[in-house]
C-alpha cells in the first residue's frame, strides 16, 4: 500500500489562482472547425479547391477521369464524357474565384449533374439546404436521401434557394445530388446543416462543452493565424472567399470568423481571446482587428461590425501578438530582434484602438531557438503584459513506428516531472531578462504521441488525464507568475472532445504541394455523436471545483522511474504524487487537486495543516488501467465517480485524478 501525506498551509497564499488558467485553444486545422465544431455537412462547400483530371496519377490517351472539371470530393452524378461537360468557372463566380458549372452537350433527357456522399442522415432530424444558383431558366433537380425538390426554373442571376428536408430519411453514407437535363447551370455555393444548430454550431458539441464551460478560448491559432486575415472572415458568409491555407495546407471555407468565434464562447460560457497575425499580417491590420471587436458604432471598424449583426462590442480584452514566430513552420517567421521590433510596432497600433488590452508576447521554453527570450525580453518586455510559452511533452509524432501504448503511458505520467524543472527554469530567464515582473502564459501544452497530419487524431487515455491534472497542479503552484493556461486542443485535433462522423482524406496536388481534401467518411462511419475525453473530465472537475486563492501544498510520498520516450529522458524520481490547493474564502471551502502515479495500487492519503471537516466529497476519474479511454462505442468508460468519505479514509484509486472538496471548521 502507497501512503501520501499532503500539507495545505492556509498561511502561505501563493496568489490568485486567475480565471484565465482553465482554457483550452481552438484552432483551424484538420477536423477541429469544420466537421466538427461547426455545423456544416458538406465538404468545399464553394467550390474553391481543384478537381480530379485523370483516373491514375499519370495523364493518357484513355485515362481521363469522367469527373473533370468537378472540385473535389465532390463526384459526377450520372457522368458520361459526351454528353455533360464539368468545369471549375473561373470567370463567372459567386464567391472567392471560382464556381461549379454543369453544361449538358447532348440532351437525352438524362439528368446530369454533381453529388456529394457521405452525409450521415438521421431519420429523426431536419436539415436546412442553401443553394446560390443561376442557369438559363431551366430546372435544377435536387436530392437529398430519400426526399426530392425541383427548382423549376434557374434565373440568369446569381440567386439564393433555401429548404427545409423532413424526409431525408436514414443512411450513414447518405448523398445530396443536384442535377440538371438541359442547358448550363452554375452553384456558386452550397450549404447543408442539421436544422438543430445552434447559430451555426452543432448542438450535441455544444452542449458537451458547456459541461466543462473553459473559462477562455484561444483563437484563431496558432500557426493558422501567420496567414489570417481576418477582414475576410465578416460579413456575409457566402460571400467570403474560400482559400488554401498557406500554414496547413487545407482547404478554409472561411465561415467561422470573428463573430461566429464570439457567438460560440457566448453559447459555452468562454472568454474570448485572439491572436493577431504577425506572419503576414500588419499593425494596421490587427489595430483595425481590435477596433472591429471593441470600438462602438461610431468608428469605422465598430460600425463595420454593427452593420453585420453585432450592434454591442465583443470586448475582447486578451490578445497574443503573433504565434511562434520563432519557428519556420510559420508564415513569416522571423529573428528574436525582428519580432521584439514588430511587436512594438503592433503593441502600440493595437493600444491605439483600446488601451485597456492585455497583450502577450511570444515566448520560449526555456531559452530555445537562439537565445530568444535573452533578445526579446530586453527590447520589448517593458511593452508586455505576459509571456507566452508552449511547450508540448514525450513527442515521439516524428518517429517512423509510434511507441506501442504499454511503452508510453509511464513517460505520459512522468512528464509533469520535466515540465515541472521547464517552467521553473523558464521564469529564472525570464526574470534575468525582463525591465520588469511578467507572467506566463503557459497557453499550448499536451502529451504529442501519435497525431500525425491532417487530421492529428491523437488516441488519448487515462494516463494523458493525469498529465493533464499534474499541469493543472503545476500551474496553480506557481499562481503568482502563471496567470494563463490553454490545453492544445479543444475538438478533435488532439482533442479534448472527440466528434463523429470523422473524414478520410486525400492530398491533392496543386503543383508546387498538395492540399489536404476530406473526401468521405469511409465504409462504417460512426454515428454523429461527441465523447469526452479522460482528460476533460480532469479539466471539468478543476474548473468547477476551485477557488480565487491558491495556497501552499507540498506532498511527502514515494517515487516512481519512467523509462526514455521520444523527446522526453528517462527518470528515477518522479514522485508518485503531485497536488495543488485553493482556496474559496467566503464558503470556507478548500479544492485539493491530486494526481495518483502509482499504477498498481491505491494511495492512501492524509491531510496535514488544516482543521476540515470529517466528511469529504471527493470526484475520481479512474479506470481499469491507464490505458482506459472512451470510445464511440463506450463513452463512458471513463467517468467522473463521485462518493463521500471520512476523512481518516482517505483512498485513491490506482493511476487516478481525485478533486476534494474540504470544508473548514
Amino acid at each position: 500500500m502507497n501512503r501520501t501525506t499532503v500539507n495545505i498551509n492556509l498561511d502561505h497564499v501563493i496568489g490568485e489562482a486567475h480565471d484565465h488558467l482553465y482554457g483550452a485553444n481552438l484552432e483551424h486545422l484538420g477536423q477541429a472547425v469544420y466537421g466538427g465544431v461547426w455545423a456544416e455537412m458538406l465538404r468545399d462547400r464553394k467550390f474553391a479547391g481543384n478537381d480530379y483530371m485523370y483516373k491514375s496519377p499519370s495523364e493518357g490517351l484513355y485515362n481521363v477521369h469522367l469527373g473533370i472539371g468537378i472540385v473535389a470530393p465532390w463526384e459526377a452524378a450520372n457522368p458520361d464524357y459526351e454528353a455533360v461537360l464539368f468545369a471549375h468557372d473561373n470567370s463567372d463566380f459567386y464567391t472567392g474565384r471560382q464556381s461549379q458549372r454543369i453544361s449538358i452537350r447532348r440532351a437525352d433527357g438524362q439528368a446530369r449533374g454533381i453529388k456529394q456522399g457521405s452525409l450521415y442522415l438521421e431519420s429523426e432530424r431536419d436539415y436546412e439546404l442553401c443553394l446560390v444558383l443561376k442557369g438559363q431558366g431551366q430546372s435544377l433537380e435536387v436530392q437529398l436521401g430519400d426526399e426530392r425538390w425541383q427548382i423549376a426554373e434557374l434565373g440568369d442571376d446569381w440567386q439564393s434557394y433555401q429548404r427545409t428536408f423532413t424526409e431525408a430519411g436514414a443512411d450513414p453514407k447518405g448523398e445530396l445530388t443536384l442535377t440538371i437535363r438541359e442547358g448550363t447551370a452554375w452553384i456558386g455555393c452550397a450549404s447543408l446543416m442539421p436544422s438543430d444548430h445552434m447559430r451555426g454550431f452543432r448542438a450535441d458539441v455544444i452542449a458537451a462543452m458547456r459541461d466543462w464551460a473553459p473559462t477562455q478560448l484561444r483563437w484563431p491559432g496558432g500557426n493558422f493565424v501567420s496567414a489570417y486575415h481576418w477582414e475576410t472572415g465578416v460579413g456575409d458568409r457566402d460571400k467570403r472567399p474560400a482559400y488554401l491555407d498557406p500554414a496547413w495546407w487545407l482547404w478554409e471555407s472561411n465561415d467561422v470568423g470573428t463573430d461566429e468565434f464570439v457567438d460560440l464562447c457566448r453559447l459555452v460560457g468562454a472568454e474570448p481571446v485572439l491572436t493577431a497575425n504577425m506572419g503576414n499580417g500588419s499593425p494596421e491590420e490587427a489595430r483595425a482587428w481590435v477596433e472591429y471587436c471593441n470600438g462602438d458604432a461610431s468608428t469605422e471598424y465598430g460600425a463595420l461590425r454593427a452593420a453585420n449583426g453585432y450592434e454591442e462590442p465583443h470586448d475582447v480584452k486578451v490578445w497574443f501578438v503573433g504565434n511562434e514566430q520563432y519557428g519556420n513552420w510559420q508564415v513569416g517567421h522571423v529573428d528574436a530582434e525582428t519580432y521584439a521590433a514588430s511587436y512594438i510596432e503592433f503593441a502600440r497600433a493595437m493600444r491605439d484602438a483600446d488601451p485597456e488590452l492585455t497583450l502577450i508576447g511570444v515566448g520560449t521554453p526555456v531559452d530555445l531557438y537562439a537565445h530568444w527570450n535573452e533578445i526579446v525580453l530586453p527590447i520589448a518586455g517593458q511593452e508586455m503584459d505576459l509571456f507566452s510559452l508552449h511547450y508540448y511533452s514525450v513527442r515521439t509524432e516524428k518517429q517512423p513506428v509510434t511507441p506501442d501504448p504499454d511503452e508510453i503511458f509511464l513517460p505520459k505520467m512522468a512528464a509533469w516531472h520535466e515540465v515541472r524543472g521547464m517552467l521553473d527554469d523558464t521564469l529564472a530567464i525570464v526574470d534575468q531578462h525582463s525591465p520588469k515582473p511578467l507572467p506566463i502564459a503557459f497557453d499550448e501544452w499536451n502529451t504529442y504521441v501519435n497525431a500525425k497530419g491532417p487530421n492529428f487524431i491523437e488516441k488519448y487515455n487515462l494516463a494523458d488525464a493525469l498529465y493533464t491534472g499534474s499541469i493543472m497542479n503545476l500551474c496553480l503552484q506557481r499562481a503568482d507568475r502563471i496567470h494563463y493556461s490553454a490545453i492544445y486542443h479543444l475538438t478533435n485535433v488532439m482533442g479534448c472532445y472527440l466528434i463523429a462522423p470523422l473524414y478520410n482524406w486525400e492530398e491533392i496536388h496543386l503543383g508546387r504541394r498538395g492540399g489536404w481534401v476530406p473526401v468521405d467518411t469511409g465504409d462504417n462511419p460512426a454515428r454523429p455523436a461527441v465523447i469526452k475525453m479522460p482528460a476533460t473530465l480532469v479539466l471539468e472537475l478543476m474548473t468547477h471545483h476551485r477557488g480565487r486563492q491558491a495556497l501552499q501544498t507540498t506532498v511527502d510520498c514515494g517515487t516512481f522511474a519512467s523509462p526514455a520516450a521520444g523527446t522526453m529522458p528517462a527518470f528515477d524520481d518522479v514522485p508518485l504524487m503531485n497536488a495543488a490547493t485553493t482556496l474559496d474564502a467566503d464558503a470556507k471551502a478548500l479544492f485539493l487537486s491530486l494526481v495518483n502515479c502509482a499504477v498498481d495500487e491505491p494511495m492512501d492519503v492524509s491531510i496535514t495543516g488544516v482543521e476540515v471537516e470529517t466528511d469529504v466529497d471527493m470526484y475520481c476519474v479512474s479506470g481499469a488501467s491507464p490505458l482506459a479511454t472512451n470510445t464511440f462505442e463506450a463513452p463512458d468508460t471513463v467517468a467522473i465517480e463521485h462518493q463521500t468519505m471520512p476523512l481518516d479514509q482517505l483512498q485513491l484509486p490506482p493511476h487516478s485524478f481525485a478533486l476534494l472538496v474540504l470544508r473548514l471548521k
